[in-house]
């Protein structure tokens, strides 16, 4: 399989929830690929650990540390990434202001809404500048949020934007996504 996702634009990969967590986890850096290359624009980065690709992952659930407040869970993503460290205050503000998070930063993790947990790990992935953006979208993640008002808040405005690859079970994130790959399989035979 072939996923091509331009800068700046977003596509959906439509597959059981098992098999676009594999997909999302192997982009991700977390699982490495049986076959194939992964790259970044010109960019092979297969090999690289997850900090030195410059793909940015929310997992589903959001994966978010119960013991940290969300400003704290934010900037977690940017302590192993040197080249944003001049720009990570300012984005990050932006960030948090885009996604109307400003008003959580000192609660933990459970005592947010769905939404709002979804938010945060956006934001986490987000605030780290990546190139790429893998969310492993669970069924109605965002609470009524629309996804597609979410992903133009997570890209500079001065950047060609940020390439989205959203994995998701539910065929109804296709309204949102205008370019799409239907992956119709098995898990077990898809994970070979």
């Amino acid at each position: 399989m072939t996923l091509d996702v331009p800068s700046g634009e977003t596509v959906a990969l439509v597959a059981p929830p098992r098999v676009g967590t594999a997909v999302a986890r192997v982009l991700a850096g977390l699982a490495a690929p049986v076959t194939g290359r992964i790259l970044v624009g010109d960019r092979d980065v297969t090999a690289l650990a997850p900090p030195r690709r410059q793909i940015g992952y929310v997992p589903a659930g959001g994966a978010l540390l119960p013991q940290l407040t969300v400003r704290r869970n934010i900037e977690y993503g940017q302590r192993k990434r040197e080249r944003v460290h001049e720009v990570a205050d300012d984005w990050t503000a932006t960030v948090v202001d885009r996604l109307e998070l400003a008003p959580t930063l000192d609660l933990l993790p459970h005592l947010l809404s769905d939404a709002q947990r979804f938010r945060v790990a956006l934001a986490r992935a987000a605030v780290c500048l990546p190139e790429v953006l893998v969310i492993d979208l669970p069924v109605d993640p965002s609470g009524g949020s629309r996804l597609a008002d979410l992903l133009p808040r997570l890209a500079p405005p001065d950047a060609p934007g940020v390439a989205v690859l959203v994995c998701t079970a539910d065929p109804a994130t296709l309204a949102e996504i205008p370019r799409h790959h239907e992956l119709v399989t098995e898990p077990d035979e898809a994970l070979r």
